[in-house]
């Protein structure tokens, strides 16, 4: 093989290293970037004025004050079932009416248990 061919093929084998090496570069600082650009707004997310909890929620609602954190340790079990299955029977009901309510508006056929006939 002539000489000038080895120097064309060093050549070449370089110049795609260091394509490679620059496109590795340039995909890494693409995602340092967006880590940072992350970073920053979760930052400010966490750093903004927090909305009401879902204690204040609950509150909201119902109009009265949830149960403090720990209180259902030394409750009575029964009440805490009665409570736990009235509150079971409740979400459903609401889920029922939002689903009658979501059905009608949107004009589509309504089942008959949600209605109540079966």
């Amino acid at each position: 093989m002539p000489w000038w061919f080895w120097i064309l093929l060093w050549a070449a084998l370089l110049v795609g290293a260091a394509g490679a090496v620059v496109g590795s570069g340039y995909w890494l600082v693409r995602k340092a970037l967006r880590v940072v650009s992350d970073a920053g707004a979760d930052l400010a997310r966490l750093s903004a004025p927090r909305a009401a909890s879902g204690a204040d929620v609950l509150r909201n609602e119902n109009g009265v004050d949830p149960p403090a954190p720990g209180s259902a340790v030394f409750a009575d079990p029964d009440a805490m079932r009665r409570a736990y299955v009235q509150g079971r029977a409740d979400r459903r009901t609401a889920r029922t009416a939002r689903r009658v309510a979501r059905r009608a508006q949107r004009g589509q056929a309504q089942s008959l248990r949600d209605l109540g006939l079966i």
